[in-house]
């Protein structure tokens, strides 16, 4: 399916020409790619803000950087892919965000061939950010702090970091709010704001004690190991791969894994292999050995017992049985 190009998207209310010349770039960017363009909230020219996901795969070098809004602070949250971004060509890959202004003259960016796409943009204009931010701006980062109070004369930026464990799961939700329609310019705008948080404050703050910057880093960490063991529940990772993505040693993530969590690494992936079976039978996907299956056991009797003890009834009567609390 090609993407949709009927969305307005006018860069500049005070020059319309460039608002059309820009509109009429972008198109072109993406009227040959074939996949998934949703705008979900905003409008840049009107509010000051757009969110739109995307989802696509591309066989041919994509110029990414020619749908970029000139005069905007714009945020990607990568969850597959690759792109280079900027005059000296930095990698951003899957799992990172990329936070970056664009100048008149836009930032070279190209989205790489042979994968699949799949990330979430943020573009925010300076009326925007001086509207939410205006008493904060000595707190942050100072380059977003120069483009806010400078604009035309500020330096084109751009940062990659990790994405943060507490967004690594957030796609499906802004694709789908877990509001009703009514409330949804207001939780995206909270989500909006909470990203910021996370990304346009420096990470360090030196009034921080260490041991408070330590607990905030553990957290992250667990965090993202809880992720990663959701994810690959069929074909989970062993503890010492699992240490080495989140950059601890296997030692230490099992004992603060506990700590955090109040389970070990081992009993999580067993409660969340249940409840994932659990909502595949309960749903009728699947019967119990293609739920067993899809969640990794190969033992029908010990995924049995598994289910009977953490759900209470055996695989078979869960969908029919009326269970307490369920």
């Amino acid at each position: 399916m090609r993407f949709n190009l009927i969305k307005e998207r006018s860069l500049n209310t005070l020059d319309p020409l460039s608002s059309s010349k820009h509109a009429s770039h972008e198109k072109l960017v993406w009227q040959e790619v074939r996949g998934v363009w949703k705008p979900l909230h905003g409008s840049f020219s009107r509010d000051g803000i757009s969110i739109e996901w995307h989802e696509f795969h591309n066989d041919h070098p994509l110029e990414w950087g020619r749908s970029f809004h000139p005069w905007s602070l714009e945020i990607c949250l990568n969850f597959s892919g690759t792109a280079s971004l900027g005059s000296d060509t930095r990698a951003l890959g899957a799992n990172q965000v990329a936070i970056y202004t664009t100048s008149k003259c836009g930032l070279p960016a190209v989205r790489n061939a042979g994968s699949l796409h799949r990330f979430l943009t943020i573009e925010l204009s300076r009326e925007f950010l001086q509207k939410h931010f205006a008493i904060l701006l000595d707190r942050l980062k100072s380059p977003i702090r120069q483009f806010i109070e400078q604009g035309a004369d500020s330096s084109d930026y751009l940062e990659l970091i990790a994405l943060p464990a507490s967004l690594l799961a957030s796609r499906l939700q802004f694709i789908e709010p877990p509001v009703p329609a009514p409330a949804h310019e207001t939780w995206y705008l909270g989500r909006v704001l909470e990203i910021l948080a996370q990304t346009i404050f420096p990470e360090e703050d030196p009034a921080e004690l260490f041991c408070h910057r330590h607990q905030r880093t553990t957290r992250d960490r667990v965090e993202r190991a809880r992720y990663i063991i959701e994810r690959d529940l069929e074909n989970p990772p062993s503890l010492e791969m699992l240490a080495k993505e989140v950059g601890f040693s296997p030692f230490y993530l099992s004992r603060v894994f506990t700590q955090e969590s109040g389970v070990s690494i081992p009993k999580f992936l067993r409660m969340k292999r249940v409840e994932k079976a659990a909502e595949l039978l309960r749903t009728g996907k699947m019967n119990v050995t293609e739920a067993a299956i899809a969640v990794g056991y190969s033992s029908l009797s010990a995924f049995n017992k598994a289910f009977v003890e953490q759900m209470g009834c055996c695989p078979g009567l869960y969908p029919n049985v009326v269970i307490v609390g369920r």
